[in-house]
Order: C-alpha cells, then structure tokens, then sequence
C-alpha cells in the first residue's frame, strides 16, 4: 500500500470514529475568491500551518498552535491552509476554528473522502475546503471528485481541486471546481519534483485561479511559480521547520 493509499484508510477510519462530527458553527472567514488572481490581491503567500507529514515532524509541536498562529498572521500571508487530520498531519478541527477567527481565508487542509468533513470544514469556519483528483483518477474513492465540489458548493465553501499529473489536471478542467492547487509532491511517492507546476501550466491553459503547492523554500521559488502562471503559493514545511516561522513567511512574501 503506497502512501496516498494509506492516507485515504486512515481518513475513512477517522469518518467511522466519528471525528469529524462537530457541534455548533464559527462564522465563515473570507474567500480566497474574492481577491486570488484579482488586483486587489494583497500577497501571494498562503502560510500552512502543518506539525508534520508522513516521515516527516516540523520540530513544532501542536501546543504551540496558538502563538505560531498569531506569528504567521501577523506576517499577512494571503491566507492560510490549516491542517485539520491529527493522526499523521498532527492537525485539529479546533485549529480551523482558531484559525477562522483571524479576518484572513481559511483552507482546510484535508484527505476529504466524505460528505461530513465538507460539513466539518464549514461548521469550522474555513472558507474554502481541499479536495484530491488524484483519489479519484486512481479509484482509491468511489465516484468522481464533482460530488464532493458540489457538497462543499452546497455548504458555501469555495473548492481547492488539487492536481499533481496531467490526467488530474484534464479531469479537474471538467469540474465545477473554483481553484486548482497543482501538488509538486507525488502523494504516493512523496517524490517531489518543483518543476511539476512548470510543466502543468505550460502544457494546457488555465481557466481558473491555480495555487502553486509543496517543495517551496525561497523568494525566487515563489517568482517562478507566479511567472510559469500560479496565481498564488501555498508553503508549509519550510516555514514550520524555520526557528521564527514568522520570520521565514516574511522572507518569502518579501524577498
């Protein structure tokens, strides 16, 4: 069983246990919509805020949530992508929630596989919820990648449909989805290979706004994304694994 695979089982166990069943409702934070890819867009950085992945440990930990929280937003990312699976990602709904509560758009970052995490997701007060073709271009989630767009449409979330081949991308242009996020990663592999948004971008011409995601770690990483066409970037691990993640997300808004 490769690693997406993996990460799949574990989302349905957590659905089964009943973690993502949430009471009460946090005001939604505003939509990346409203100004990714518009003049009025005030950055390009989208600060994840992620305590680690498979293999991998930021060196954070989760009890520091709330001050690195209050760090990174002060440096004004964009917005942030907030973790929300706690087994391997180390995330928590009530991080989504905290996060809501900042005046910036929300993503929450997830292996969605079920109707009620897009529930979680809006109860939560995120605005815009992940969504993996991958899943579907391998069968590892019955059905197609547009019942789940159309569940978070339903519940006003804004879709992020992220992508990481070309057969993604060809699949995901057929959705109503409102943003693509091009993963540099294999989740499979966990290969990475930077140049995967480059070549995704070039080869077909984008008809949405599209987030640039994983292996960026500098200002000129950034600017290549934004030239090759990314509207946008979402960085995780190198600003998590930075001593003052603050300081490094300021570093790559600003150079």
């Amino acid at each position: 069983m490769d690693e997406l695979s993996r990460l799949v089982e574990n989302a349905r166990a957590l659905v089964g246990e009943g973690y993502y069943r949430v009471e009460g409702r946090t005001r939604r934070s505003p939509s990346f919509l409203e100004v990714l890819g518009t003049s009025e867009q005030p950055s390009d950085v989208i600060a994840e805020i992620k305590f680690s992945s498979p293999g991998r440990s930021s060196g954070k930990s989760p009890r520091e949530f709330e001050a690195l929280l209050q760090r990174i937003v002060e440096a004004k990312p964009l917005g942030l992508s907030v973790l929300a699976e706690p087994r391997v990602f180390g995330g928590d709904l009530a991080f989504v929630r905290a996060a809501a509560g900042h005046g910036l758009p929300v993503l929450m970052k997830d292996i969605v596989v079920d109707p009620i995490q897009i529930e979680a997701a809006a109860a939560c007060g995120a605005s815009a919820v992940l969504v993996i073709q991958t899943v579907f271009t391998r069968g590892l989630v019955p059905g197609d990648s547009q019942a789940l767009i159309d569940a978070a449409h339903a519940a006003d979330l804004d879709v992020v449909l992220e992508v990481h081949t070309p057969e993604d991308r060809d699949a995901a242009l057929e959705t109503d989805a409102d943003i693509m996020g091009i993963n540099n990663r294999d989740l499979a592999t966990l290969d990475l290979d930077v140049s995967t948004t480059l070549r995704l971008l070039s080869s077909r011409a984008k008809d949405r706004p599209v987030i640039a995601m994983s292996g960026i770690e500098r200002r000129d990483q950034v600017d290549a994304m934004l030239r090759a066409g990314a509207d946008a970037v979402l960085v995780g691990s190198s600003i998590m694994a930075h001593a003052d993640p603050g300081k490094k997300l300021e570093e790559l808004l600003h150079g």
